[in-house]
């Protein structure tokens, strides 16, 4: 069977099931046709991980994946140029998106470039967008309204935690600091974002 890549992510601010969720789908769905070789799951914004994005092109590419798997086309990217980039650098490697909702193939069975799908996908990548600018509308809308009726944003007022409970508290990332793992690592091992891992992380370079 040839090799596949399974991206789950979800940002910061979703249920941490979600995740467990795409990965357990998707390995029922596509486990008997394709060998599984890597997955990303990762807690980040669809508009900030291009990153990550670049180090699954990478992988991908370094080891002779030719399908990369995602439950919905935002859990790729949230951002049309991203997606655009990443679907361009994909057909020019001979690698073929499999997006699970809509079951599409950005590539024939042949190799060749699927010119109907990756229109929809584009159309798709449009609306991925366009929900993100509704989401921010409303959650900024909703602050404004909290703030106008007396509200205050932030921490409360003695809630800051002294760097021994939080080190207590993340002792999952402590033990994956101190085994040298990288950032990305840290956070697909333990589901936590790379603010609070690259936070743990200081706390430990401090201390030592």
């Amino acid at each position: 069977m040839e090799k596949a890549i399974l991206i789950c992510r979800c940002s910061t601010t979703e249920s941490k099931q979600d995740v467990t969720r795409q990965s357990q789908e998707l390995r029922l769905n596509y486990s008997s046709t394709y060998t599984i070789v890597k997955e990303f799951s990762y807690y980040k914004s669809g508009t900030k991980n291009d990153a990550v994005n670049d180090e699954i092109l990478e992988y991908a590419i370094t080891n002779n994946v030719k399908h990369i798997i995602a439950s919905e086309i935002s859990r790729i990217s949230r951002k049309i140029s991203s997606f655009a980039l990443f679907l361009e650098k994909c057909n020019a490697n001979g690698i073929n998106i499999i997006i699970d909702n809509y079951k599409l193939h950005t590539l024939l069975e042949n190799g060749e470039i699927n010119g109907m799908v990756q229109t929809m996908l584009s159309i798709a990548s449009t609306f991925a967008s366009a929900e993100l600018r509704l989401i921010k509308s409303r959650l900024d809308s909703g602050r404004a309204k909290y703030i106008k009726d007396g509200g205050k944003l932030g921490r409360k007022q003695g809630s800051v935690k002294d760097a021994k409970q939080l080190l207590a508290e993340h002792s999952d990332i402590v033990k994956f600091v101190k085994q040298k793992q990288s950032v990305r690592n840290i956070m697909a091992l333990t589901g936590k974002s790379s603010g609070t891992v690259q936070k743990i992380r200081r706390l430990i370079n401090n201390a030592a």
